[in-house]
């Protein structure tokens, strides 16, 4: 996993998979082929002054439109830039929720199988309010603006489902996607 400070990762940009340490400070951002953190990343996302810690998970589910029966999900990721804009994602946030504690994004990438998780969203803050939205507004920019592709398999085949956006788009800054 990439973990980094947002700020750094946008500026010098470290590709590749590395391990699932947290950092001691900054937005835990990064990709990785492990499983994820989950309770970790909530754990790391607690602090005094936040009362409210929203965690989403993104889980392999048994089905999607038109293909019941699914029996895992392949990821794959343009790595290199996947952190970076995990990253802007999290400056984003922070712009627009500057009472922000912690961040964490993680995508998991390669074979999962139904009921692993595949990402990972923690927003801790002093009031739940801003948590759900800042966690919402994190998953959602994720979504549209991050080059992650999956291949689903399920009972009639294997195909990559379509992106919500294409690669043009995932360079866009993060904060115009609502």
């Amino acid at each position: 996993m990439v973990v980094t400070d947002a700020k750094e990762n946008i500026e010098n940009g470290p590709g590749g998979l590395t391990d699932l340490t947290p950092p001691e400070s900054g937005d835990w951002v990064g990709v990785g082929g492990e499983p994820l953190p989950v309770e970790e990343a909530w754990r790391w996302a607690v602090l005094p002054g936040c009362g409210g810690i929203v965690t989403f998970c993104g889980t392999v589910r048994d089905h999607s439109e038109g293909r019941p029966g699914v029996t895992c999900l392949e990821y794959e990721a343009y790595v290199e830039q996947v952190a970076p804009r995990l990253a802007r994602v999290a400056a984003a946030a922070r712009d627009r929720w500057g009472e922000i504690g912690r961040l964490v994004l993680l995508h998991r990438v390669g074979r999962l199988e139904v009921g692993e998780v595949s990402v990972v969203v923690v927003a801790s803050t002093p009031h739940r309010s801003e948590a759900f939205a800042a966690a919402q507004f994190c998953i959602d920019t994720l979504k549209h603006t991050v080059p992650i592709w999956k291949r689903e398999t399920w009972s009639g085949g294997t195909d990559w489902t379509l992106c919500s956006d294409d690669l043009d788009s995932a360079g866009r800054d993060p904060s115009s996607v609502r």
